[in-house]
């Protein structure tokens, strides 16, 4: 597959909309072609960032089951006036329904505080690649954590807890300011051997998910401590993520 052909499909890959053969023939392209991954990881982190702005929470089964029944019924009843050239009344009645309990489930999840898991992971995975492939890594580059931890001083609006854990073989290389899932946060950097390691920190809130977690080669752990959400992202393996996080939890 060549670049203009990958560039066509990745919007659908984003979609989920590719079939099982065309999406490893794209995501395979995408391993190998550093251009198309980059343009991959923007149109990624756009997404995350619309959904994260205008997020769409669907309905449970067994409420659109019983809307859908409800209407049914009204439909039966009203049979006569439909064959009489009124069918569109029940129509626009359905979609009214619809829209309305559609509207009322989507205002009490945001007000609960719900959040869409995979979008999460989506863009946490996003801002660890476009970290690694662009240009900003580090707006403060330093392994001692008394020189990190202050820099984000009025940056944020909070401290995160920034640790050295050379002794472990997780060096600290420094830090910046990151945005995902509608906030600023704090990202970490750490390096293992030849490998990074982003951990991205922000205050507990209803951003919760499953750890560890692993997608395209890289894993993830997340952990609470202090009133602080952690998410540690790397290409190592699990189980030295997993490491990385008891060293940390010390």
């Amino acid at each position: 597959m060549n670049c203009e052909s990958a560039r066509q499909l990745i919007d659908q890959l984003l979609d989920e909309e590719l079939d099982a053969g065309l999406r490893i023939e794209v995501r395979g392209h995408l391993a190998d072609c550093r251009a198309c991954l980059e343009a991959y990881a923007r149109l990624q982190d756009q997404k995350a960032e619309i959904q994260g702005y205008a997020p769409h929470y669907e309905a449970p089964a067994a409420l659109v089951a019983s809307i859908r029944a409800a209407v049914e019924r009204e439909a039966a009843g009203e049979k006569a006036a439909l064959a009489a050239g009124t069918k569109w009344r029940w129509a626009a009645v359905a979609a009214s329904v619809l829209l309305a309990v559609s509207l009322g489930w989507n205002f009490a999840t945001l007000r609960s505080g719900g959040i869409n898991r995979d979008m999460l992971e989506e863009s946490l995975l996003t801002s660890h690649l476009r970290s690694l492939i662009g240009t900003h890594l580090l707006d403060v580059v330093s392994t001692d954590q008394h020189t990190v931890k202050p820099w984000f001083n009025g940056k944020l609006d909070f401290s995160p807890d920034v640790r050295d854990l050379s002794g472990g073989g997780f060096p600290l290389a420094g830090g910046r300011i990151d945005y995902l899932a509608g906030r600023t946060v704090a990202a970490l950097v750490f390096h293992r051997r030849q490998h990074v390691i982003n951990l991205f920190v922000w205050p507990v809130d209803a951003l919760a998910g499953a750890s560890p977690w692993s997608r395209q080669g890289f894993n993830l752990v997340h952990w609470e401590s202090g009133g602080l959400n952690y998410w540690a992202v790397s290409d190592i393996p699990v189980s030295e993520l997993q490491q990385f996080q008891a060293l940390y939890e010390k």
